[in-house]
């Protein structure tokens, strides 16, 4: 069978018409990368998976934001994935999100999510991270907590946004992986800094340099490098093309069906990812006696990588 198309969509939560330059999607087929565009809303990318989708099935999209919240979080509220997807699409998480709509509502949150350090500190000491973040943590790779909604790198705002595009694309027959048994049309959700590795991504001259051995036209190449929102479409496309025959073979991941599971490759090289059996299995580090850095004034604190 050939290998499945792959598209990577790098997200954002921006709104208003900014939005359309920070969304960027790859398109990757054969292992190269054919496309790289921005110029859509949210929305409308949603409805371009789904188009795309219905005319050919064998099609798998990686996209940048987390796909639950820390399983504590759900329990507590009586909400499994798919209640909270639907609860977001309706804007009504909560009573206050019901009447102030999503937008309005993530400049003024309830805890646990929070935009102030003062809402930070009535987090109480509760896990902000899933598991999965936590397991994919390493020196340069440091993913944010979905609750935090302010602040350079932060990824709560675009997440929020993203799990209402997940229960439009569950509704319209994508399998949403760990949530759902690997399937096509297929969701993936992914974390650019991991596939990119320690490049700068803030140079442009990083990124030309990067990009130099990558298999895309010139042109692709030039637009990749412009901006680091196109460089991780781009990119994730590529390093998902390069093990595409694998996610066929994409093994379920039970410890992860309520918060989800960041996509990674196989550690030992893409040439042998198809054939491993469970190649996106990651061993989860010890992580029971870290403690939460301390925090200090909102836009500093949880220092660490963008996606």
């Amino acid at each position: 069978m050939a290998a499945p198309r792959v598209v990577a969509i790098d997200w954002s939560g921006r709104t208003g018409p900014t939005q359309r330059r920070a969304l960027w999607l790859g398109d990757a087929r054969d292992g190269e990368l054919v496309g790289l565009e921005s110029g859509r809303t949210r929305d409308e990318i949603v409805a371009f998976l789904i188009g795309e989708a219905e005319r050919d099935s064998h099609l798998v999209v990686g996209l940048d934001f987390a796909f639950s919240l820390p399983a504590w979080y759900l329990r507590e509220r009586g909400l499994s994935t798919r209640t909270l997807w639907s609860a977001l699409a309706a804007e009504a998480l909560t009573p206050a999100m019901r009447r102030a709509g999503l937008a309005a509502w993530m400049n003024l949150p309830e805890p646990p999510f929070w935009t102030t350090r003062e809402g930070h500190a009535l987090q109480a000491g509760r896990q902000p991270f899933r598991r999965t973040e936590l397991e994919t943590r390493s020196p340069g790779i440091s993913p944010k907590s979905v609750f935090q909604l302010v602040g350079a790198g932060q990824v709560g705002r675009g997440s929020l946004y993203g799990m209402k595009a997940l229960h439009r694309l569950a509704a319209a027959g994508f399998h949403v992986w760990p949530f759902a048994p690997a399937g096509f049309p297929l969701v993936v959700e992914i974390f650019p800094r991991a596939l990119t590795g320690p490049v700068v991504k803030s140079s442009a001259s990083a990124r030309t340099d990067y990009l130099a051995t990558q298999p895309m036209r010139p042109d692709l190449k030039a637009l990749a490098a412009a901006s680091d929102d196109a460089f991780d479409a781009a990119v994730s496309a590529l390093a998902m093309a390069r093990v595409a025959h694998g996610f066929a073979a994409l093994p379920d991941a039970p410890d992860h069906r309520v918060e989800g599971k960041i996509w990674t490759p196989v550690a030992n090289g893409p040439d042998r990812a198809g054939a491993q059996s469970g190649p996106w299995s990651v061993a989860a580090p010890d992580v029971s006696s870290r403690r939460m850095p301390a925090c200090r004034p909102a836009r500093s604190c949880d220092p660490s990588a963008a996606r």
